[in-house]
């Protein structure tokens, strides 16, 4: 099917978010997106981009700060009615048959009697539940389980069909299925679901089912680059083909979860990444049993069985502490990494302290714990934290701070006391029982 006139639409779009600690969260700033009449467009990128927030704003389900959402060329105030969807929990109710899970979205739009009878027969049937109309949730598969959802958002006939990571609890058999089946009733005129969008982590995923992939990246969210999927309906995920979109869809976000590092001054802070050390040996670990220890990212990431998005800051926190390179798409151990691979826990925690020392943000709290005579409280760390990444959660960011210090023994943290400490430092021991 050809695009059409647009239906949905962004217009420089920024959302915030209040955290519980009172810090303002910018999810999305000045994005601008259209969708048009018979497109299927998948949001791609890495976790906490804004992706799902964007979805949601599009379906009405919440107002930006500032900007606005238009639906044909209106602005949209409150739910939009002509849109349904699907989330990536079941999201049924276990005491309530299949039928009556179905049947919930009709009720909230008033329909009732023979239509809406009709309208939940005709939904479990386009999914295939035939059968099952009795069954409890409990008695159902996951895929089975998903269907319902599918179902309950088709009984109400909608024209968009709004997806967030509808295939991310199923096992990868079910999931090609589902895909496959979502495909069909995109392109079934009976159904009439005009539109779908879908928020996706699987790139194999958004070249199956998208015509159009937006890209986005983060802090804060924002559309990065948008590609174009000219494959024809239905597409062959083995044929070279689309390997070569999937392969062209990597390099987009490789470039985004991985960019060439700028020129930068040594001063320049740049924030840890937010990931544990076990997974940042797990990596180095696996690349050792690699030919020549190194691998595309993606290949990588389903190797190790985790998304793409967090392989990539796996990556990154490697990189940093200089035990891995990243020449383009390929993650490649470095001598430094093979050697602290081979050393035991004592020498490979001090080769990790002197090598956090170095990292600039580790720096900076290691030269405030000096001036503070080897303990700062944890309120200011947190400020500065605030201050210097607006867009991370300060106290995530100070978690693995404190995971990676405490294992390379470089830091402490006394969480009653609500202080830091400098390891090894001259008077940090009185000061972490005054």
């Amino acid at each position: 099917m050809t695009p059409g006139a647009v239906l949905l639409e962004a217009q420089h779009v920024t959302q915030r978010f209040r955290l519980p600690n009172g810090q303002n969260l910018e999810a999305l700033r000045d994005v601008s997106l259209a969708v048009r009449e018979h497109e299927v467009v998948a949001l791609v990128g890495p976790s906490g981009c804004g992706k799902s927030t964007l979805l949601r704003l599009f379906a009405g389900l919440a107002r930006p700060v500032d900007g606005k959402v238009l639906y044909r060329g209106q602005s949209l105030d409150g739910v939009l009615g002509a849109a349904a969807m699907v989330f990536q929990t079941f999201a049924l109710l276990p005491w309530l048959t299949v039928a009556e899970n179905v049947t919930m979205g009709l009720e909230a739009r008033g329909v009732d009697g023979a239509a809406r009878r009709d309208a939940v027969a005709r939904a479990i049937n386009l999914v295939g539940l035939d059968g099952f109309e009795q069954a409890y949730p409990k008695e159902l598969s996951g895929g089975m389980k998903q269907r319902v959802g599918f179902a309950r958002a088709l009984a109400v006939a909608p024209e968009i069909l709004l997806m967030d990571e509808p295939f991310g609890m199923l096992d990868p058999l079910t999931t090609e299925n589902l895909r496959s089946q979502v495909v069909n009733l995109w392109r079934d005129p009976a159904t009439g679901v005009n539109t779908l969008v879908v928020v996706t982590h699987s790139v194999e995923e958004a070249v199956f089912l998208a015509g159009r992939v937006v890209v986005f990246g983060s802090n804060p969210g924002h559309v990065r680059e948008e590609m174009v999927n000219p494959l024809p309906y239905p597409r062959q995920e083995r044929s070279p083909e689309f390997e070569e979109m999937v392969d062209r869809l990597h390099a987009i976000l490789t470039a985004t979860l991985l960019p060439e590092p700028a020129p930068a001054t040594p001063q320049r802070l740049v924030p840890f990444p937010r990931v544990h050390v076990s997974e940042v040996t797990g990596l180095l670990d696996h690349l050792l049993t690699r030919p020549d220890g190194k691998g595309p990212v993606f290949e990588l990431a389903e190797d190790l069985g985790v998304d793409y998005d967090r392989m990539s800051a796996v990556v990154r926190a490697a990189e940093q502490l200089g035990w891995v390179t990243t020449p383009g798409e390929i993650v490649q151990l470095t001598a430094a990494g093979r050697e602290v691979m081979a050393m035991d826990d004592a020498a490979r925690k001090d080769v990790t302290r002197a090598r956090l020392a170095k990292q600039p943000l580790f720096a900076r709290l290691v030269g405030m714990l000096k001036e503070g005579d080897g303990a700062v409280e944890d309120e200011e760390v947190l400020a500065d934290l605030t201050i210097y990444f607006p867009f991370i959660p300060a106290e995530s960011l100070f978690a693995i701070v404190v995971e990676w210090g405490r294992y390379a023994e470089l830091l402490d943290h006394d969480a009653d006391a609500g202080r830091l400490t400098l390891l090894g430092w001259e008077g940090a021991a009185e000061a972490r029982v005054e």
